[in-house]
């Protein structure tokens, strides 16, 4: 499960989320509110990126995403301040 909000002011805010090189979800608006995504990873080692498609009205991209396994608890929680283009990326590992 991924976790997604605008961690400051929400201006606009766009992120596309790719899995292994390949675009789960084309778009999404950041917004103050957050939002839920469930995503299924393959076995082995998984690439998560988070990629800016703008800078809203008033730059940088400024997401946060927290990321859970499917027991629940949380993997990874970081923000960002990301250009437009530029990727965050988690790697994990389903055994």
């Amino acid at each position: 499960r991924i976790v997604c909000r605008d961690h400051e002011y929400p201006d606009g805010d766009r992120v596309k989320i790719l899995v292994n090189d390949k675009v789960v979800i084309p778009e999404i608006l950041l917004e103050s509110a957050s939002k839920e995504y469930y995503i299924d990873l393959g076995q082995g080692f998984n690439k998560i990126e988070f990629e800016a498609l703008n800078q809203g009205t008033s730059g940088p991209n400024t997401a946060e995403f927290r990321v859970y396994d499917d027991k629940g608890s949380l993997i990874s929680a970081s923000q960002w301040n990301l250009g437009t283009g530029f990727k965050a990326t988690i790697l994990l590992v389903k055994e």
